[in-house]
């Protein structure tokens, strides 16, 4: 049977020396977990840079209209991240009153900033109005209220994003979760069922908002551009049926979903396979540069409106910008063989504490040494927690591991910060490695970090001492 075919470590970035080591900035990864600790979240800084740069040039240079791109912090929170991106020029958008304070932390003007989400408390809301955000996306009639009566209250006038459910699922997505089906997902005002018309009828009667446009969006980990053709009909259907009833709305927002060219998410039936039996999905080729998805965007959007004036387009990919641009290094401690049952190697993180995404996702794994070595065993990778379920895959494909060995879990930029939790254990430090040398972006927590606000464990422990 032949051998899986090692990954090439030049797809991140990433060389290897004539000893097999991997190396990022001719620094050995293995350094960097000797100095900062495992599990250890890596960030390729100038990768991150460039492609975000890349990003935004192709849509100045694609789009003839007034075009933006907006970073889903979501995906990414980190402050040094997001700092790294609005240093590449990209706009942010955010989904909680949180996002919204660390992006004013980060140095974004209130002018620079999109605010979505399904879940816009009161003082939100509040907080949106007083920071003169670019965009509300509004999710829902009973949101439109608020926001109208708030912005009355305080004398102001936002401009407001429609958010649109279109009953939109690319192929290949679970219809059940795709966030542009009608019956799998709450999001978005339903425009089969005739919100977004009782929504227009509002803005007759709001002085206090000012109705800007359209936002939709259809799914997440899209992989050919192709899949966005129904969104942008849709988005140039409504900005029309606006106009006729006396609106100009000048912006549409296509949203993101793109895919990370290096990992994707189980389709429903590889995930059933491999919850059931443990088989793995087969390697499937890279997806469609993230710029291919703008350029084909753009030039739709060229020809929906060709002779007319063109909208605002408004793209806020996440993990595509961030996801290749950071890894995970692990390390293992324990290696379990079992004659006919398999072999496992235990690490120091899993699905319970800073891989959730694995659970539904395929990411290559790499050895930091010997990484030429064919792939003879199948190896399941388990993390700290004593739990049966803390596994980060099962029977990988991996040359045979020995306890001090570390290994690298790729495409870690997306959700997987964002899920991570303490789960018996400090989270973990992220460095980024530049042009500069190494960067810390954020220390390893400390166990009393994992306390500190805890208020009965402080008292008790004073009261000890």
């Amino acid at each position: 049977m032949r051998q899986p075919a090692i990954s090439d470590p030049t797809l991140w970035g990433l060389s290897a020396d004539a000893g097999g080591t991997l190396r990022l900035n001719d620094v050995p990864l293995t350094s960097l977990a000797e100095e900062f600790g495992t599990p250890l979240h890596v960030v390729h800084e100038d990768r991150l840079l460039s492609f975000a740069r890349r990003l935004q040039c192709t849509a100045e240079h694609e789009y003839t209209g007034p075009v933006a791109v907006h970073f889903a912090m979501k995906c990414n929170g980190v402050p040094g991240i997001v700092r790294l991106v609005r240093e590449a020029g990209l706009r942010i958008e955010v989904m909680s009153e949180l996002e919204l304070h660390t992006a004013h932390r980060v140095g974004y003007a209130g002018c620079d900033i999109i605010v979505n989400g399904p879940c816009k408390s009161e003082s939100f809301i509040r907080a949106c109005l007083e920071s003169h955000v670019r965009f509300i996306a509004v999710d829902s009639l009973a949101e439109l209220d608020v926001l109208e009566r708030l912005a009355a209250e305080m004398d102001l006038r936002p401009e407001v994003l429609l958010r649109v459910n279109p009953d939109i699922v690319p192929r290949g997505m679970n219809a059940g979760s795709a966030t542009g089906s009608r019956s799998g997902c709450a999001f978005g005002l339903d425009l089969k069922g005739g919100e977004v018309r009782l929504a227009l009828a509002r803005f007759h009667r709001a002085p206090s908002l000012l109705f800007a446009g359209y936002h939709l969006h259809i799914g997440t980990g899209i992989r050919s551009p192709q899949e966005y053709l129904p969104a942008v009909r849709t988005l140039e259907m409504l900005l029309r049926e606006a106009r006729m009833l006396g609106f100009a709305p000048t912006t549409i927002d296509i949203g993101g979903g793109f895919a990370s060219r290096t990992s994707r998410e189980f389709t429903s039936l590889e995930m059933l396979k491999y919850q059931a039996f443990g088989r793995l999905p087969a390697p499937s080729a890279p997806s469609a540069d993230p710029c291919e998805f703008i350029r084909f965007i753009a030039h739709a959007v060229h020809h929906a409106f060709a002779g007319e004036r063109l909208p605002e387009v408004i793209f806020e990919p996440g993990r595509c910008v961030t996801g290749p641009h950071q890894f995970l290094l692990l390390k293992v401690h324990a290696v379990k063989h079992r004659p006919g049952a398999g072999t496992w190697a235990i690490t120091d993180g899993g699905l319970g504490t800073v891989t959730m995404p694995t659970y539904y996702e395929a990411h290559d794994v790499l050895p930091c040494t010997g990484v030429s070595r064919p792939r003879s065993e199948h190896i399941t990778i388990l993390g700290p927690g004593c739990f049966a379920g803390d596994i980060v895959y099962r029977n990988l494909p991996m040359p045979s591991l020995a306890p001090g060995d570390v290994i690298a879990l790729m495409d870690t930029g997306a959700y997987f910060t964002a899920l991570e939790s303490n789960f018996g254990h400090p989270r973990p430090a992220i460095v980024s490695v530049g042009r500069n040398g190494k960067t810390l972006l954020r220390r390893r927590e400390t166990f009393d970090d994992t306390v500190c606000r805890d208020v009965m464990a402080i008292e008790s422990h004073e009261v000890m001492s």
